[in-house]
């Protein structure tokens, strides 16, 4: 039987199990068509049941292996038998479209297409997963698991609602590396959520402030542009905001690496110092950045042994129901720019 070969990496959304569901998860994975011998222009067409990308199906039925980690030895797991599920069944009507590779103009490693398969907390398998132990999750072997397959597009299933016709019995699907990656994860009871805080931006005179929860930061008085930024902790306690520097929350991942936009070490607007760096000025027309750096002042540590954890100078307290005001100086910002 002939092989269609699909690079196939798979990974966690967050490093973490909320057994509380409060945090969904799911084990996402990235899909690209790279053979040289995938030759045919036409979008792939897969039908997930069944398959790999069917995470609780794939688990009880083989194509996906847990393993649980040791805690007392953090390169020893031992696998968890999950043949007592073999009642879960295949969820159906669930379909996934690649692109050919013929003509495309981006690099393999960012054509890949996204999948997300959630894990209900209230199902059967996380019955099994234990607080506090670390998972890992990864293929059996190559195959895929796909069944059925087509050249097709979603747009041509939706146009004629009902699945076409299938290649599955002469061709198979496979992941084109012996690897996959693995979806690693650790399980807690619940997590700690932060209160919804409030902000609001608007443009002001530059002149000192009366109030005392305001602090003016890089503000020349003489000049008479200015921006106030109001920040309020909505919620019943005090909490601790970082400013600066390398930030420690869980960030979604994608196949790789965790998404471009979540590991974000930019200096904050509420930050004492430079404040102003976190600005950019924005065409509402075009929405083209105007004035700002792309990088938004990010604070990065190159060197491994320097303490990257948070300092005191960087941190800022908000107490419930008190507005922190900070009033920036944007006047070279503005400086320049077309009027209307």
């Amino acid at each position: 039987m002939s092989k269609l070969r699909i690079h196939t990496q798979l990974n966690s959304r967050y490093q973490v199990f909320d057994a509380s569901g409060e945090l969904p998860f799911s084990v996402v994975f990235g899909l690209c068509r790279r053979s040289p011998a995938d030759t045919d222009p036409r979008p792939v067409l897969l039908d997930i049941a069944g398959s790999v990308l069917d995470v609780p199906y794939a688990l009880a039925h083989g194509l996906l292996t847990i393993h649980e980690y040791d805690s007392k030895n953090a390169k020893q797991s031992i696998g968890v038998d999950l043949t007592c599920l073999k009642e879960i069944i295949a969820v159906e009507g669930k379909y996934l479209s690649l692109p050919s590779p013929i003509n495309r103009t981006k690099l393999w490693r960012d054509a890949f297409t996204i999948y997300c398969s959630p894990i209900d907390v209230n199902s059967t398998l996380t019955s099994f997963l234990k607080e506090g132990k670390r998972y890992r999750i990864k293929m059996t072997g190559t195959d895929l698991g796909i069944r059925r397959w087509a050249y097709s597009s979603r747009q041509e299933l939706a146009d004629y609602n009902h699945p076409p016709t299938y290649n599955s019995k002469s061709v198979r699907i496979v992941n084109s590396k012996p690897s996959a990656g693995n979806a690693t994860f650790t399980v807690v009871k619940s997590l700690p959520w932060p209160p919804r805080v409030e902000t609001t931006i608007s443009l002001c005179k530059s002149s000192p402030s009366l109030n005392p929860t305001t602090i003016d930061a890089d503000l020349d008085p003489r000049r008479d542009t200015a921006l106030e930024i109001s920040v309020t902790n909505t919620g019943p306690a005090s909490v601790t905001v970082q400013t600066r520097g390398k930030q420690r929350f869980l960030v979604p991942w994608g196949p790789f690496q965790p998404e471009s936009d979540a590991d974000d070490s930019c200096v904050r607007i509420i930050s004492s110092k430079s404040g102003t760096a976190s600005l950019q000025v924005i065409n509402c027309v075009t929405g083209d950045v105007v004035r700002g750096n792309d990088n938004r002042g990010k604070c990065s540590l190159t060197d491994s042994h320097i303490d990257s954890r948070p300092k005191l100078e960087n941190s800022v307290v908000l107490r419930p129901g008190d507005p922190l005001v900070r009033r920036f100086d944007i006047r070279a910002l503005l400086d320049g720019l077309t009027d209307g």
